[in-house]
Protein backbone atom coordinates (compact mmCIF):
# COMPACT_ATOMS: atom_id res chain seq x y z
CA UNK A 1 0.00 0.00 0.00
CA UNK A 2 1.39 3.71 -0.93
CA UNK A 3 1.32 6.54 1.18
CA UNK A 4 -1.68 7.75 -0.60
CA UNK A 5 -3.74 4.60 -0.20
CA UNK A 6 -2.90 4.75 3.01
CA UNK A 7 -3.98 8.52 4.23
CA UNK A 8 -7.09 7.82 2.04
CA UNK A 9 -7.69 5.01 4.32
CA UNK A 10 -6.50 6.69 7.57
CA UNK A 11 -8.98 9.46 6.44
CA UNK A 12 -12.32 7.22 5.68
CA UNK A 13 -11.62 5.89 8.97
CA UNK A 14 -9.53 7.40 11.68
CA UNK A 15 -10.45 6.53 14.70
CA UNK A 16 -9.53 3.23 13.63
CA UNK A 17 -5.93 4.13 13.11
CA UNK A 18 -5.37 6.67 16.17
CA UNK A 19 -7.25 6.71 19.57
CA UNK A 20 -7.88 10.10 18.80
CA UNK A 21 -7.99 12.99 16.06
CA UNK A 22 -4.98 14.68 16.63
CA UNK A 23 -2.73 16.09 14.06
CA UNK A 24 0.30 14.77 16.11
CA UNK A 25 -1.18 10.90 16.22
CA UNK A 26 -1.38 11.36 12.41
CA UNK A 27 1.55 13.08 12.01
CA UNK A 28 3.48 9.69 13.87
CA UNK A 29 0.81 7.06 12.00
CA UNK A 30 2.43 8.45 8.84
CA UNK A 31 5.43 8.85 9.70
CA UNK A 32 5.50 5.17 10.74
CA UNK A 33 3.96 4.42 8.03
CA UNK A 34 6.70 5.19 5.52
CA UNK A 35 9.51 4.06 7.45
CA UNK A 36 7.85 0.60 7.39
CA UNK A 37 7.85 0.59 4.05
CA UNK A 38 11.35 1.91 3.37
CA UNK A 39 12.79 -0.64 6.16
CA UNK A 40 10.58 -3.56 4.33
CA UNK A 41 11.51 -2.52 0.99
CA UNK A 42 7.76 -2.02 0.04
CA UNK A 43 8.18 1.54 -1.06
CA UNK A 44 6.88 3.03 -4.01
CA UNK A 45 7.75 6.24 -5.65
CA UNK A 46 4.84 8.47 -4.31
CA UNK A 47 6.38 7.63 -0.64
CA UNK A 48 9.51 8.64 -1.79
CA UNK A 49 8.07 12.07 -3.26
CA UNK A 50 5.48 12.42 0.05
CA UNK A 51 8.71 12.09 2.03
CA UNK A 52 11.00 14.70 0.47
CA UNK A 53 8.52 17.37 -0.66
CA UNK A 54 5.16 17.47 1.43
CA UNK A 55 6.96 19.80 4.11
CA UNK A 56 8.07 22.13 1.78
CA UNK A 57 4.75 22.03 -0.65
CA UNK A 58 2.52 22.62 2.94
CA UNK A 59 4.97 25.52 3.64
CA UNK A 60 4.65 27.15 0.50
CA UNK A 61 0.83 26.58 0.01
CA UNK A 62 0.24 28.68 3.96
CA UNK A 63 2.59 31.26 2.46
CA UNK A 64 0.65 31.43 -0.96
CA UNK A 65 -2.73 31.05 0.76
CA UNK A 66 -2.83 31.97 4.44
CA UNK A 67 0.54 34.03 5.28
CA UNK A 68 2.42 35.22 3.14
CA UNK A 69 4.96 35.99 6.12
CA UNK A 70 4.81 32.90 7.79
CA UNK A 71 7.82 31.91 9.28
CA UNK A 72 7.93 27.65 9.93
CA UNK A 73 8.74 27.64 13.80
CA UNK A 74 9.32 24.01 14.10
CA UNK A 75 10.72 20.74 11.77
CA UNK A 76 7.64 18.64 12.15
CA UNK A 77 4.63 19.47 9.50
CA UNK A 78 2.16 18.80 11.66
CA UNK A 79 2.50 21.54 13.36
CA UNK A 80 1.93 23.89 10.41
CA UNK A 81 -1.41 22.33 10.41
CA UNK A 82 -2.00 23.48 14.02
CA UNK A 83 -0.80 27.09 13.52
CA UNK A 84 -3.18 27.80 10.62
CA UNK A 85 -6.76 26.12 12.00
CA UNK A 86 -8.01 26.73 15.55
CA UNK A 87 -8.37 23.45 16.57
CA UNK A 88 -6.92 19.72 16.48
CA UNK A 89 -10.34 18.59 13.93
CA UNK A 90 -9.51 21.58 12.15
CA UNK A 91 -5.69 20.84 11.94
CA UNK A 92 -6.61 16.81 10.92
CA UNK A 93 -9.07 18.26 7.76
CA UNK A 94 -6.97 20.36 6.99
CA UNK A 95 -4.08 17.96 6.56
CA UNK A 96 -6.50 15.59 4.80
CA UNK A 97 -7.64 18.62 2.25
CA UNK A 98 -4.01 19.42 1.17
CA UNK A 99 -2.72 15.28 0.83
CA UNK A 100 -5.56 15.71 -1.66
CA UNK A 101 -4.33 18.83 -2.68
CA UNK A 102 -0.60 17.52 -2.95
CA UNK A 103 -1.23 13.90 -5.01
CA UNK A 104 -3.14 15.70 -7.18
CA UNK A 105 -0.50 17.88 -8.08
CA UNK A 106 1.89 15.12 -8.26
CA UNK A 107 -0.16 12.99 -10.44
CA UNK A 108 -0.31 15.99 -12.89
CA UNK A 109 3.06 16.07 -12.84
CA UNK A 110 3.88 12.85 -13.17
CA UNK A 111 2.09 12.14 -16.49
Amino acid sequence: MSIKEFIKAVQNRPLMYVEEIKIEYIYYLVVGFLGSNRINKAGYSIDDTFHAHFYHWVLDWIKKNVDKNYDKVNFFWCNFFKDITDNEEEAVQMFFKLCDEFFEEVDGLER
